[in-house]
């Protein structure tokens, strides 16, 4: 079926033309309903939002653009609509959605499948409130005074408090019989000389075994955590941009498995890590790693489907994330040891590798690479999963571009051209404050107060509710303003948890999940 549009060139306001040649370029467009014989264009349009058209060769179709078919970029932009982003409802349509439809069975089955990478790409990033939670530790005792009490132990070789030093006795000599007897036979009058502890024992009631108490990361070692935190952040940063740019040259399906296996060979391989430059060396793969699988699945997603679903699978696609938030603290609590941990996380995402032979690339890049042969196999499958009969020759409408009329070549630098650049540069802005707020809280859970594992619930709960509220905000209440206010309020609540004073702690974990629950949004 053959949908007609009303087209009005964006840099010609003035001319608005129906029908006749179009060139490649930015247009603003109006549905046209089917059994009308023609357009006013005196009464002027509504905003459909902006979106790219594309020619493409068909002779064997003749709608609109005297001969030309009109593809319309799956990137159509209505950010800029303040009531309702889909107010072109499922008529926004391609070619591709006309033969395979916006939604069905088939693309149900595998956004489901392709959420699930968010899985353990979650557990990856996530894994370190647990894996490197700050715990209680003291100067470690000789072997041969273990059996001497901690309490005692901590009372008497560091009686100020300090963690990182003890008092300079010659430990070696004493027993543990003779341990509090010899301190009780001191002269404390005069002021005992302190040492820098060589070795350190750490409290394993909460968390077990932890990076930090492996590696001996406190005291003049505990600012290299900071160092470890960034190494993967430097690598999703890496992949966030670097997976988009592969994933144009190689396609969504490749890319994502590829960055999957790699996931989980360097998840496996950080459970075995003996030393911390080789941990944090695989920290950076697996962020990058972690970070492409996390994008190009996105892509991917919303790829599959059209018209108004692109936002509700868009949405529910980082569903999973809230609940990997959930799992990933019963696994820490169950298991109370990060290189465990490290190893159950990872099975998750080598599981889903299973899928590689049988995950379709998507088809609207197939499309503007000008694949057609494998775009046709990917159709066919899809239209008889969803119920769709095929027309007989259909795939002569799925033709690439002409050599002279190919699509100009788009790069990330068009986001900085003049036309763009205020966009580009407010949502750069946004989107810094909401990682700074989302990552800010959810990686600092630990240092909240009160129990990690249930603020994790919490957050993770909280995160849920959030996500599924989005969906009808952004169906039904638009974006620019309910993004001001959101992000106001998630800011407030930052700012106000400061200044909450010291034992408040439920206020201070309440105004968190605030800022996390408008974060989100």
């Amino acid at each position: 079926m053959k949908r007609h549009y009303f087209v009005q060139q964006m840099n010609n306001p003035q001319q608005q033309q129906p029908r006749g040649a179009l060139d490649g370029g930015v247009y603003a467009i109006t549905p046209v309903d089917q059994s009308s014989k023609g357009f006013d264009a005196t009464d002027g349009p509504p905003d459909y939002g902006i979106v790219n058209i594309y020619q493409k060769s068909s002779r064997d179709l003749k709608g609109l653009g005297g001969g030309k078919s009109i593809y319309l970029d799956s990137g159509d932009d209505k950010s800029d609509s303040d009531s309702n982003v889909t107010a072109g409802g499922d008529g926004d349509s391609d070619i591709i959605s006309e033969y395979i439809g916006h939604y069905g069975l088939w693309q149900f089955c595998w956004t489901f499948l392709l959420c699930l990478f968010q899985i353990p790409t979650t557990f990856h990033i996530f894994c370190l409130v647990f894996q490197a939670a700050s715990r209680d530790f003291w100067c470690a005792r000789p072997a041969h005074l273990r059996s001497v009490p901690v309490d005692l132990w901590r009372n008497l070789t560091q009686p100020t408090g300090a963690q990182c030093s003890q008092l300079n006795v010659p430990y070696e000599q004493l027993t543990a019989d003779g341990f509090a007897g010899y301190f009780a036979s001191m002269n404390v009058s005069e002021p005992l000389e302190q040492v820098s502890c060589g070795a350190y024992e750490f409290d394993a009631t909460i968390f077990g075994q932890t990076v930090i108490a492996e590696f001996g990361l406190v005291c003049d070692r505990a600012k290299m955590m900071s160092i470890v935190e960034m190494c993967f952040l430097a690598g999703a940063a890496m992949g966030s941009v670097g997976s988009g740019w592969i994933s144009d040259q190689f396609g969504r399906r490749h890319t994502l498995m590829f960055f999957a296996l790699i996931q989980a060979i360097t998840g496996f391989l950080l459970g075995f890590a003996t030393s911390l430059e080789l941990y944090m060396a695989l920290r950076v793969i697996i962020g990058f790693a972690s970070m492409s699988v996390a994008v190009v699945s996105f892509v991917l997603v919303v790829e599959l489907v059209s018209g108004r679903y692109r936002t509700v699978v868009g949405i529910l696609n980082i569903l999973p994330v809230a609940i990997s938030y959930v799992l990933a603290a019963g696994i820490a609590y169950f298991t109370r040891d990060w290189r465990l941990m490290q190893f159950i996380i990872t099975i998750p995402g080598a599981m889903l590798l299973s899928i590689w032979y049988w995950l379709p690339e998507s088809p609207r890049w197939l499309l503007a690479k000008g694949r057609i042969d494998e775009l046709k196999l990917i159709i066919d499958r899809a239209a008889k999963t969803n119920g769709f009969r095929l027309p007989e020759g259909y795939e002569k409408t799925l033709s690439s571009p002409d050599q002279d009329s190919a699509e100009e070549v788009v790069s990330i630098f068009d986001l900085f051209r003049m036309k763009f650049l205020r966009t580009t540069l407010v949502m750069l802005v946004v989107w810094f404050g909401i990682v700074l707020i989302y990552f800010g809280i959810t990686l600092h859970l630990s240092n909240l107060g009160g129990d990690i594992y249930l603020n994790t619930v919490l957050a993770g709960s909280v995160e849920s509710i959030a996500i599924c509220l989005s969906i009808v905000v952004v169906l039904k209440l638009g974006l620019r303003v309910n993004l001001f206010l959101y992000m106001v309020v998630a800011g407030i609540s930052c700012i106000v948890m400061n200044f909450v004073p010291d034992g408040n702690l439920w206020v201070i974990i309440t105004l968190a999940m605030i800022g996390k629950f408008y974060g989100l949004f």
